[in-house]
């Protein structure tokens, strides 16, 4: 296993390099512009990469899972819309729509979708019934485009990523779901091997490679339905790894962020889908925080939150304790975010506006 992992990251961080010349000369670029952090145009090879690595790995190890082959099915719609944006910016209607065909193949092909909540609110679980598919719809919709909104600086989506599908893999592992907890190692890997041109260690100083919008819509979708597989009793295993509300706990950054962003323009009357610099990684940035210290910290804090709900989940806590306590987590976020515009001020620093320091 070792072996496969070691070549997954290989593969992925040779094609991330391989393919910078090509991604240059057809214009796969992302140039600076007013609400993104980076100064210089940056190729976009990680998408393109990490879509070949990955299809791979299912093509030579999962060819008779049906599960990995809706998965497969999906991404590679994921990830041809995102192309697509990368090159011209697409409605956010073109897109919901694809996202919303490409959950549906994964339905419909690995019969996968959430039949309940888990024990929300009392000692039963909340049953969905015929809300089962759209429901599962929108909460793959909602991990999708919170994992795109959260790529938003150097090395930060990618450690989402290996948070989240790390936490997933040990808990499949636990639950003897074996083809799934290999894969999420193998996946695991390839971002790896991505982040090692596209994080500030101490070999880059800047970002080599971005993922794109190719990138973060397929990791997303990838995400999104492991989520859904393992946190179900309908997959093809039978049995669910984890209870939905430790899905919440590991994918908890982005979740927060995202949900306290398009609230805040609900109330300014904006589109809560418009692009703008108030993510919680600005924050950091506006006080000064440099590009590496806000990746270290939101990693750090994705990996305490994701403690939390793995330690919930494996001391068999009931999951109304393990949603009221991320309630009032989320309550405490929203309201620090909101806090910290007023007084101008975040983590004891003044908010410097006029630039992100790198």
């Amino acid at each position: 296993m070792l072996a496969l992992m070691l070549t997954s990251l290989l593969v992925a961080a040779g094609l991330c390099l391989g393919l910078i010349p090509l991604v240059r000369r057809i214009g796969l670029v992302d140039h600076p512009g007013e609400r993104k952090v980076h100064e210089h145009p940056t190729p976009l090879a990680g998408g393109p990469a990490l879509l070949i690595t990955f299809g791979l790995m299912m093509v030579f190890l999962y060819q008779d899972n049906p599960f990995v082959q809706g998965l497969a099915l999906g991404g590679f719609l994921m990830f041809v819309v995102g192309l697509i944006d990368d090159y011209r910016p697409l409605s956010i209607l073109i897109r919901f729509l694809v996202q919303i065909v490409a959950c549906m193949v994964i339905i419909v092909y690995a019969d996968v979708r959430l039949d309940d909540f888990g024990r929300l609110f009392w000692d039963s679980p909340l049953t969905l019934g015929w809300l089962s598919i759209p429901v599962s719809i929108f909460a793959a919709l909602g991990v999708i485009n919170s994992f795109n909104m959260i790529d938003g600086m150097d090395g930060l989506s990618g450690s989402i990523f290996l948070v989240a599908a790390a936490g997933m893999a040990m808990l499949a592992g636990m639950a003897l779901q074996v083809e799934i907890h290999l894969l999420l190692l193998l996946a695991c890997s390839a971002v790896l091997g991505y982040l090692l041109l596209n994080a500030r260690f101490p070999w880059n100083q800047k970002a080599r490679v971005f993922m794109g919008d190719s990138g973060s819509q397929f990791l997303g979708f990838f995400l999104a339905w492991c989520f859904i597989a393992l946190g179900s009793d309908h997959n093809e295993a039978g049995h669910r790894a984890f209870m939905p509300m430790t899905a919440v706990w590991l994918f908890a950054v982005p979740l927060l962020d995202t949900t306290t962003v398009m609230w805040r323009r609900w109330r300014a009357g904006a589109s809560p889908l418009a692009a703008d610099r108030h993510h919680f990684h600005h924050a950091f940035l506006r006080a000064g925080f440099t590009v590496r210290q806000t990746w270290l910290a939101m990693t750090g804090l994705a990996v305490l939150l994701a403690l939390i709900g793995l330690a919930f989940e494996m001391g068999g806590v009931p999951d109304y304790y393990s949603f009221w306590a991320f309630m009032a987590v989320a309550v405490g976020f929203q309201a620090y975010i909101k806090r910290s515009r007023h007084q101008q001020r975040f983590l004891g620093r003044d908010f410097i506006y006029n630039e992100f320091n790198s």
